[in-house]
């Protein structure tokens, strides 16, 4: 019987989850001739839980990719990998956990982004009662 009653809760918070990439801070604007790209998604997440988007960046172009998460649920942990390899090719927790990273590539391939949200300013007893969602707004131009 919990679970029914949970299911509820987390089937509307999905729904408004999923354009949470146009309309929380995600969808700044990066400069002019940038573009809306449909590889930008959002989805519900729990803290601690860890989700792996598979892009597709195409030669001569530059991308601005932002992330950005429910309140409370910041940082963002960010690690960029070659999907060929799995190697990690950016993490960002070297960059104290920026959220929008910028990538001009000169040759086309596929990258696996791993995505972690962190919540360091929500207590411990918290964490686990708490979904909320996360968005990744990815915009190009040509080069």
């Amino acid at each position: 019987m919990l679970v029914m009653m949970l299911s509820p809760e987390i089937s509307a918070q999905k729904n408004d989850c999923k354009k949470f990439h146009l309309y929380a801070g995600c969808n700044v604007n990066p400069g002019p001739r940038f573009k809306y790209n449909g590889q930008s998604r959002s989805n519900i997440i729990g803290i601690g839980d860890q989700l792996i988007y598979s892009l597709v960046l195409y030669e001569n172009n530059q991308y601005v990719i932002n992330f950005c998460t429910s309140e409370f649920f910041q940082p963002v942990h960010v690690k960029l990998m070659d999907a060929e390899t799995d190697a990690v090719m950016y993490d960002n927790k070297s960059d104290e956990y920026i959220e929008t990273l910028t990538l001009n590539i000169d040759k086309t391939q596929r990258l696996k982004i791993f995505v972690e949200v962190l919540a360091r300013d929500m207590p411990e007893e918290e964490k686990l009662d708490f979904f909320g969602c996360i968005g990744m707004m990815v915009q190009s131009k040509k080069i």
